[in-house]
């Protein structure tokens, strides 16, 4: 009659990834950057080659994301506070089309994902803040950056269970008679 809903091998290892990522908050990481850096990694196909591919945007995109903010705060004192910020963010957002259409950047998704990441968790200070403007900005950087990367590792731990437990399942000897 209705459909039968079942719980799968996938369905606990994502459910208790998900839970050991909450773990990220010990060390004061944005755990939500950490759930992006996942979905960068199965939005890119859920291979290998995703790490790296979508790390080096998100690095890219997470220095192009610091350096508008460093140069809001550089214009400021020149401008309104709204207006430094959008010809702070048209710099950074031209640099960073620009270097989209080099071979090495390959996710647009990434790239805009990080920079706002950066942008965002920056403001809202997810990262522990420093005394030194420069030091905070590099400390956002490695936390929030960190954890984009740290997703895109869980992403592929997560793809690896699973495909080993299924792969276990199909051939264990009470599952190859069903």
């Amino acid at each position: 009659m209705g459909k039968t809903l079942k719980v799968n091998a996938a369905d606990v290892i994502i459910a208790g990834l998900s839970a050991l990522a909450g773990l990220g908050a010990l060390l004061q990481l944005p755990v939500w950057a950490i759930f992006i850096g996942w979905a960068w990694y199965i939005a890119l196909g859920s291979k290998k080659s995703a790490i790296w591919e979508a790390g080096i945007t998100a690095v890219m995109a997470a220095v192009l994301a610091l350096s508008a903010i460093a140069l809001t705060d550089a214009l400021q004192p020149f401008m309104q506070p709204l207006a430094a910020s959008m010809a702070a963010v048209f710099v950074a957002i031209l640099l960073l089309m620009i270097f989209m259409k080099l071979p090495v950047f390959t996710s647009s998704l990434v790239a805009f994902n990080s920079f706002s990441c950066i942008f965002a968790g920056y403001y809202l200070q997810a990262f522990p803040v420093q005394e030194s403007y420069l030091l905070s900005l590099l400390t956002a950087f490695v936390w929030i950056t960190g954890a984009n990367v740290l997703g895109l590792v869980l992403g592929y731990v997560n793809a690896s269970l699973i495909a080993w437990v299924q792969g276990a399942w199909k051939s264990s000897p009470e599952t190859a008679s069903e």
